[in-house]
């Protein structure tokens, strides 16, 4: 042992000089050159992440300005009304915490903003139910009662269920350990990566490795292994392909800080974030789509709205995807190639396919309790992916929410119900030709609702359908400008979980969104936003 750590000594010291050679100059921290802008920092887009920058931002003193195309803020975090029904336009639960929790993620940041004051949180009664051939199982959003419920029907897994949680919990303190490491410089943080391996041994483990490579380490049954990895469908890759880091942090995240909803729909979050800013001497307009990012010798200088309205500020972030940050914000002859070679690159994940129900009928009251069901056609993850790709709803899986079960009356009238169906899909499935598009949907539409009948028979009954909207990728990309209407930023592979960082080649402009390193979701585009905020405060020299 004292030779191990006479070498490592050695090696630190050896590889010392090579590291300040190799980092001198590089991404210093620049404050941009003195000047009289309207804003300190403009944010494009008020979707979560571009909310939550702005908030850490103007808490700390920054005047914003965020700018918004839709009419509303919230990007995919908002409801919509549809006669006497209200949807959620995709929140189903929020991992990172809330009241009386350990208060190390995302309520964390909610309580440093002040936002946590204008929201109501609550707890969802149940994580989620599998259902497959052969297996039905609902499992509770907390360690005991989740491992509890396993052990039930697979006893002889135990050990290997303890092992799962053992591990899962592992990662995520490495990850938390790390996660001022985009914040460091170059030698701090080349530094901070070359004693990962000694440091952060499970992270470092586990980096390279997928859920499946997760499931085969701790269980030998196979059913078992699909109901713990169910949550894949959250994340966007079939296990033998999705990142096992990723995986094990959010299901720490879920089962140690709970799995959390909005009183109001998630609006009421995205409305609570735009009062706090507003309240901080922060501006937020809607109806104002930035068609450019401004630049003056390599630097951003502010931005042009569609309507030919300029504003100016010392940084920019970006709550956008990168094709269009790069490709129509900045431009790419403004951009260094390698740059540009990594996010042509790197592969998108998927979009989504889904139907919006209002039912005359009370789920619960019938004995269907559960908040999230997954439907699976099939065990093996892959084949249900593929299924959904190619655009074979029948034979695929499908999200089943009922918000109606969530214990939040804003969804409906006493007696009925509303609900939710999600499954992946790829833009390519759906036609450019506008008759044919719709003809596909109507059909594609009957296919996921009769998918989901195979668990609740009620909802195909069109006697119990009041309200059906439907969306497709095409949707989405009109909505969020996300190319292909993707949702979850980059595929989550081993190859790929960092995605990319919250700063870029332009010193002052930063990216925030589901495309960049703190990943995907309504709790994560928020960590995002921080993210990028902090990394301004740290030019600036705020603590």
């Amino acid at each position: 042992m004292k030779r191990q750590n006479f070498i490592r000594k050695v090696f630190l010291l050896m590889i010392l000089p090579i590291i300040l050679i190799f980092s001198a100059g590089l991404h210093a921290a620049e404050n941009p050159a003195a000047q009289k802008p309207d804003y300190d920092v403009i944010v494009i887009g008020a979707g979560m992440g571009g909310l939550s920058a702005a908030a850490h931002l103007a808490v700390k003193g920054q005047k914003v300005l965020v700018l918004e195309k839709h009419f509303v803020v919230g990007g995919s975090t908002t409801k919509f009304t549809r006669g006497e029904f209200t949807f959620d336009a995709s929140l189903h639960e929020m991992a990172g915490g809330g009241p009386g929790k350990m208060d190390r993620g995302l309520y964390q940041l909610l309580k440093t903003t002040g936002v946590d004051k204008k929201v109501e949180l609550y707890e969802v009664p149940h994580f989620y139910r599998s259902v497959f051939p052969g297996v039905d199982i609902t499992l509770p959003p907390n360690w005991p009662g989740f491992k509890s419920e396993l052990k039930k029907k697979w006893p002889e897994e135990s050990e290997g269920i303890e092992k799962f949680h053992m591990l899962c919990s592992s990662v995520y303190g490495d990850i938390m350990e790390l996660r001022d490491l985009f914040r460091k410089g170059s030698v701090g943080g080349t530094l901070t990566q070359i004693l990962v391996p000694l440091r952060q041994r499970a992270f470092f483990k586990w980096k390279d490795r997928t859920v499946k490579d997760l499931l085969d380490q701790c269980f030998k049954d196979e059913d078992i292994k699909a109901v713990v990895s169910q949550l894949w469908v959250f994340y966007g890759a079939p296990v033998d392909k999705e990142s096992a880091l990723i995986f094990m942090a959010a299901t720490e995240s879920y089962l140690s800080d709970g799995a959390w909803h909005i009183k109001g729909t998630s609006q009421a979050l995205a409305d609570g974030y735009a009062a706090r800013i507003r309240e901080l001497g922060g501006t937020v307009q809607t109806g104002a789509l930035v068609t450019k990012i401004l630049l003056e010798n390599g630097r951003a200088t502010g931005v042009r709205t569609a309507n030919g309205k300029t504003y100016t500020a010392r940084y920019i972030v970006a709550n956008t995807d990168p094709y269009q940050l790069a490709n129509k914000l900045i431009g790419r002859e403004n951009l260094p190639v390698k740059y540009l070679e990594k996010i042509d690159a790197m592969k998108p994940a998927n979009s989504l396919f889904g139907v919006y129900i209002g039912l005359n009928i009370d789920l619960k009251a019938l004995g269907y309790n559960d908040t999230e069901i997954f439907y699976n056609t099939y065990r093996d993850s892959s084949k249900n992916y593929e299924a959904m790709m190619k655009g074979d709803f029948k034979k695929g899986a499908v999200a089943i929410t009922i918000y109606t079960n969530m214990g939040d009356p804003v969804y409906a009238p006493k007696g009925k119900s509303v609900v939710k169906l999600d499954a992946y899909s790829d833009a390519s499935v759906w036609p450019a030709d506008r008759a044919e598009y719709a003809k596909l949907k109507e059909q594609k539409v009957d296919e996921l609702i009769a998918l989901a009948a195979k668990v609740i028979p009620e909802i195909k009954d069109p006697k119990n359908i009041i309200v059906k909207e439907s969306y497709t990728p095409k949707t989405i990309e009109r909505y969020t400008l996300n190319k292909g209407g993707v949702v979850y930023g980059f595929y989550l592979s081993p190859e790929q979980w960092q995605k990319i960082p919250n700063d870029t080649p332009i010193k002052n402009v930063f990216i925030t969104s589901n495309w960049t390193q703190a990943w995907h979701g309504v709790g994560s585009g928020q960590v995002n936003g921080w993210r990028a905020a902090r990394l301004i405060l740290d030019r600036e020299d705020i603590d």
